[in-house]
Order: structure tokens, then sequence, then C-alpha cells
């Protein structure tokens, strides 16, 4: 499957997933229904004087334009307006961005529209219509605006040429989306009703990429049916009509009076907002005119998408007529520039920190101290806050010449020996969502360290239903919770972990890998004293006395408990993303001990984990010492555990810079730019989504240059002029 490019920042309509994000919010305070239905802009890009001879033809489908109301431009601020105000701008601000936005989305869509009915015209496949005024006619023959825009989309998805996601149907995709955005919005009103006997607090708590999200234009289909239906509690809209939502999506506890009176408070916010018109039918949602308004809104947004992606799919074409020309030269071209930008180690660290599937190092200069430049993760096990006064006693101490440095790092192993931690992951269970599920009663295969009772896992969804939603970021997800967990009647969980000390996490993290990759391939060694890692126990190193050299040097090696390897077999640099690969499964087991058990959480949100670089870092000096002895000595799936004055780090190294021909890191084969996980590909596929980005983008600026004239948009700005007027920010609305 092809990656769809975002070309456009899209106005979708999905008001009604977000409107109760700023429920009460009293800005938007219309005088009277009558003053929410005035049309605040109108745009008709017939009139621009700027259509062409092959689009002018077809601008009689326009009829008299896109009028955009005022409360379209309040359903559009109840979506997307808080994140806005939260960036620090007013909410009048926000309401002249916004403004504009519905009104440069009006043009693009009115030209998609304009520009699909003429390729339906000239496509000599499609027999409805071959001409100009046959399609203004056939067009505006359609009995609604809807049933126009349904049949752009049926005829969009069957062009040949359209590389969308194969056997979409894009008009049930734009049904689903909006129903499910309508169940979610009445989801966050009878979660206040469940919820007020058994509220849980809230978690902060880092998530894995991906958790809970569904794919891309997936909508859930029986018989050739959408199946899937919006649960309000009254007839019509029960649960045994929600199709796959009563099985998979209903709150847990829901029953039919939670449920009205989440609906009915739902009602009440738009009502509130000028949403609902005396003609409404409350009891009938689908049927709403501002629901029917979002199913336009979205049904126009579709069309407008797979414009572009039409679009995209031309040029396209052409960057692929001469790929292996145009990947090959811009590889050189780039290769080229970091030559030129790293002669310096500093400029190749501050781009590490950018490395991401599409910023790429692909060169690097041999160092001058045997080092070399990678990537780490850091599972840091602290020092309890009694272990932490006692370490500040010795550095008191070690500060008044008490105590010499070879005495603070001895006591230092001594309370490092008795560090125990836990399995960090508590709030995935008594946070604001539970995540956790009882794998026993799934069939997947999971590790429990031999303990029968540890079975519970996180992220069903992610992990179970692969057909509906993504799979998880480097995150392998078949660690279960080390500990007991019970469930309360109120819905929590009472927790009793497992302490594990330094060598019972080792034996965690080898058992986990080994349960990923197969039996042997971990293995690794405790210090000895002579400087080797070929003990089998960590007697060695709690003996050792002397950590400062004849120079008065600190010998950091001596910090170091444990050093191993993970047998990868032979890493090439193509595996960083390639996610069949040995690499990346024990990658992405070790990022999810780290979520197990890590405090040092900054982690978390890197690429492939903290960058190291060949000669003096930011980190300290035992990080430092044990993370660039691994990166050298065993490169990708080495790992080792050092002392430090924040306790005990196991660091696993995910990535090196391995310098080969003429520093370069990565030996190239553009046959293979057609084969998904390799480098080749994911470098083709970042030059390409940039590329034709930055096309699309100068299409869009092209488009809205032409169209947005004063013949055919006409802002009626004193008619919500008292919105954008609104000098009130979010900072000083709380205050």
């Amino acid at each position: 499957m092809k990656k769809r490019t975002k070309i456009l920042s899209l106005v979708t309509a999905g008001a009604i997933a977000c409107t109760v994000s700023l429920a009460g919010c009293a800005l938007v305070s219309a005088k009277s229904q009558a003053d929410m239905e005035q049309v605040i802009a109108e745009v008709n890009i017939g009139e621009s004087g700027k259509l062409g001879a092959d689009l002018a033809d077809y601008a009689g489908a326009l009829g008299e334009g896109t009028s955009i109301l005022k409360r379209e431009l309040v359903a559009y601020f109840l979506n997307s307006g808080s994140s806005l105000v939260q960036s620090g701008i007013s909410y009048g601000e926000a309401f002249k961005t916004l403004s504009e936005t519905l009104i440069n989305n009006a043009v693009l869509v009115q030209y998609a529209t304009l520009s699909t009915l003429r390729d339906m015209a000239e496509d000599e496949n499609y027999t409805e219509f071959s001409s100009a005024s046959g399609a203004v006619s056939w067009f505006n023959g359609l009995d609604s605006d809807a049933a126009r825009y349904e049949a752009l989309l049926k005829y969009q998805e069957s062009v040949d040429s359209f590389e969308g996601e194969d056997n979409v149907d894009y008009v049930t995709l734009t049904k689903y989306t909006l129903m499910s955005s309508i169940n979610t919005a009445i989801d966050s009103e009878e979660e206040e009703y469940l919820d007020s006997e058994h509220d849980h607090g809230t978690s902060s708590a880092t998530l894995p990429s991906g958790v809970d999200t569904e794919k891309e234009n997936y909508y859930p289909v029986s018989e050739g049916e959408l199946d899937y239906g919006i649960y309000t509690g009254y007839d019509g809209y029960l649960i045994g009509d929600s199709g796959i939502y009563q099985d998979e999506d209903a709150l847990e506890g829901t029953t039919m009076w939670s449920r009205r009176q989440a609906y009915n408070a739902f009602i009440q916010l738009l009502d509130s907002n000028y949403l609902i018109t005396e003609d409404d039918d409350i009891r009938d949602v689908w049927d709403l005119s501002y629901v029917q308004s979002d199913y336009l809104t979205l049904l126009r947004q579709q069309v407008l998408l797979n414009y572009y992606e039409l679009y995209r799919d031309g040029l396209e074409e052409s960057i692929e007529a001469n790929s292996y020309s145009y990947v090959s030269d811009r590889y050189e071209e780039i290769v080229g520039q970091q030559k030129a930008r790293y002669t310096s180690a500093d400029s190749l660290v501050t781009d590490m920190d950018s490395l991401s599937d599409t910023s790429f190092i692909l060169y690097a200069p041999d160092t001058d101290n045997g080092n070399k430049f990678g990537y780490v993760y850091n599972i840091l096990m602290p020092f309890s806050a009694q272990q932490q006064v006692q370490l500040d006693s010795l550095t008191a101490l070690l500060t008044n010449d008490v105590i010499t440095q070879d005495q603070y790092y001895e006591f230092r192993n001594d309370i490092l020996s008795n560090i125990t931690s836990t399995d960090q992951r508590s709030s995935w269970f008594n946070g604001g969502v539970d995540y956790s599920f009882d794998a026993s009663e799934s069939g997947l295969s999971y590790y429990n360290g031999g303990d029968e009772g540890r079975n519970m896992l996180f992220f069903e969804n992610n992990l179970t239903k692969t057909d509906r939603y993504e799979s998880l970021d480097k995150y392998y997800g078949m660690y279960t919770y080390n500990g007991t967990a019970v469930k309360n009647a109120d819905d929590s969980y009472t927790l009793i972990a497992n302490n594990v000390d330094i060598d019972g996490l080792l034996g965690e993290f080898s058992g986990y890998l080994e349960f990923v990759l197969g039996e042997g391939t971990v293995d690794y060694g405790y210090w000895s004293e002579d400087g080797t890692f070929g003990a089998s126990d960590p007697e060695s190193y709690y003996n050792n006395s002397v950590f400062v050299d004849e120079n008065d040097e600190i010998d950091y090696s001596k910090m170091m408990y444990v050093y191993g390897k993970v047998d990868l077999g032979e890493f090439v640099a193509s595996d960083l993303m390639n996610e069949s690969s040995d690499y990346y499964k024990a990658m992405s087991a070790v990022n999810e001990l780290q979520y197990a058990y890590t405090t040092d959480t900054a982690v978390l949100s890197k690429y492939v984990g903290y960058t190291v670089g060949a000669y003096t870092t930011s980190w300290i000096k035992e990080f430092e010492y044990a993370a660039q002895y691994a990166i050298r000595e065993g490169g990708v799936g080495s790992f080792a555990v050092c002392a430090g004055d924040y306790g005990w780090h196991l660091i696993y190294v995910t990535y090196v810079l391995e310098s080969g021909t003429d520093g370069e890191i990565y030996d190239v084969d553009w046959s293979r730019i057609d084969t998904e996980g390799t480098f080749e590909y994911n470098f083709y596929d970042m030059l390409k989504s940039s590329d034709l980005e930055s096309a699309g983008t100068r299409h869009q600026s092209d488009l809205l240059e032409n169209y947005y004239n004063d013949s055919s948009v006409v802002v009626y700005e004193s008619r919500f002029s008292d919105l954008t007027s609104i000098t009130t920010s979010l900072s000083s609305s709380e205050s």
C-alpha cells in the first residue's frame, strides 16, 4: 500500500467529536437563531474571470456558489478553536483564522468539483454524459448536494489512475467517519455519568505511538453493508442497531438511561450554540440539520482529498518514469552535502538528533579515537528516596575530604546493590483509561517469566484487532505486567508489583529477548578484575575498591557492571525500520521494557533512543563511557549496565553509524526501491513525499491566487465581527 501524502490541511467535519472540549463556552453568544443563519461569505469561482476554457463551461454546476453561514464558523470553532487559543492567540484571532480557512476551502472544493466533472465528461470509459453541458445538467439534476458529491466520489474511486487505497467505498467511509464522531461525542458525555461512581483519576503516562489509532480508510462492513450505527438510546438508535459499536466500542456499563442522558447533554450543547434549528427532530440524530451539514462537508472534503490524490498520482508517474536516476542523483547530492557538513563532529551529532524515517544520516566520518556515533535506549533503575539521602551524605563527605574518591564509589556500590524497582505501568490500569486486558483469554503467545499468574497485557485493540487498528511503533507488546493485578468491584485494580533488583532486571531483559528471538540469543558477563566481562556473577564487581588510577583519573571502566550482546545475525543499516527483521523485533522488545521499567521517561519520545557521539557528550561520564564502549565493541544489539549517580543504567545499542566506502553508511542497491522495509524504499518514498507535498502546496497556493479575488469571494465581516473582536485568550478566560 502506498503512503498517502498530506498535501493540504483540510477542514474536516468532526466538529461533533470535539464540541465537548469547549462545553459551556460563553464566548459564542449569538443573539438569535436568525443571527446564526447569516451568510458571512459567498464564494463562486465561476465569477473569478480566471477559469480557463477547459473549466469555464462547467461553471454552471456551481449554481449561485457556496454560502458560508455564521453557524458553520461557530461549529468549526468548537472543533478546532481550542487548539488555536491554546497556542496563545485570542478567541477573536481564532475566529478570524478559521473564517479564512473556510473561505479558502470553499474555493478549493469548487475547483476540485469542476475538475472532476471535466474529467468525467472527457473519460471515454464513463458514458453517463460526454459534454460540459451534459455534466452540468446531470450534476444539477441530482436531488441534493450530498447526492452530487456522493456521485463525484463514486467516479473518482473508479478512475484507473487513482492510487488511493484499494477497494475503498468513499461514501461509506464518509458515513462511518461521521457516525463514529457522533458516537465519540456522546461517549464523552456518557463517561461523566458512568464515572461519577468510579472515578479513578486521569493519567499523563507516556503511551507508545499508535495506541487505539484506527487504520486510514477503515470502516466495518458486513454482507456488503456498513456494520455501524449511531447509539443514542432512543428508538431507531438503540445499542442493538449500532453494529460493531455494540461489541467493540460501547462504554463498559452503558445503559439505555445513561446513553439517553448523554445524548440529551449533547443536544443541549448544540442547542446552546444555536446549532439546532426549530425544524429539527432531535429524536432523529442522523437528520439533524447540523449533522447533515457536517456530512456534506465531509463529502466535499473527500472529493478534494481524492482530487489531490489524482493530482499527486500524475506527478508521481513522471517521477517513477525516471526513478533510478531521480533517486540516485538526489542521494549523491545529499551525501555530498553531509560530507561537507560533517567535518565537525558537533554538526553530525546535531543532525543525529533529527533522525527519523524522513530524515536520514547517509555519511559518517572516521574518528581518531576508535569510537563510533550511535544511539542507545536507557532503562534507568533509580535510587529510592531513602537511598538518595544516603548518596547525598556520601557526596557531602567527599566534598569535605572526609572520604576519598575510591571510597565514594565503593560505598555507592553498596547502595546500588540494594536498589529494587517495579513495573512502572500501573497508570495503564488505573489512569484515565484502562488499557489492560487478560491475555490468557486472547489466544496470544506472551511472556510471563515462568509465572502462570502473570497474564495482563496492554492495548488489546492494537494487538488483536489488526484489521482495524494500527500496529504499535517499536513496541512488541507481549511482555506481561510483572506482578499481580486484581480487578475491584469499582473497576479499579489492586496491583501487587514484583520487586526486581538489577540482576532480576537482567533476567527479565534476557528472558524476554529470547522469547522474541529464540533461546541462546542473549549472552552477557559481569565485570572481572582483569577488566573483561567474563565473570558469571557480580562478586568481583562488588569486591573492587580501586576506582582511581595512578594519575588520579577516575577509571570509568570499573563503573560497568555487565556487558553483553544480543545475536541479531548480520545487521545491515537498511534494517533500521524493517519490521520483519530480528533487529527491529529486538529493538521493539527493549523499547517495551523501557515503558515497563525506566524512570527516564524522556527516552520514550526519541526515535531510536539517545544520541551518543564519538567524543565528549552531554551525558554523565559513567553513562558516556558505557554507551561508547558498547557502541564501539559490540555495535547494534550490544548492551551494558553501568552505575551512576542516578542509579543503574541498562543501556542497549539500537543503531550505529557504521562508516563504509568513502564514509557512506548504506551500501545502496536502487533495485530495492520497490521493496518495503529497505532503506532504498524508505529513502525513495521520503524524496517523493517531500517533492509531492511541495508541489501540492504550490498548486494550492496557485489556485487560491487565481480564484480568490473580489469577483469570486465576498466577505461580510460585519456579520461576524462580534466573534472576531473577542480579545479574551484561553489564559485570561481561565483566570
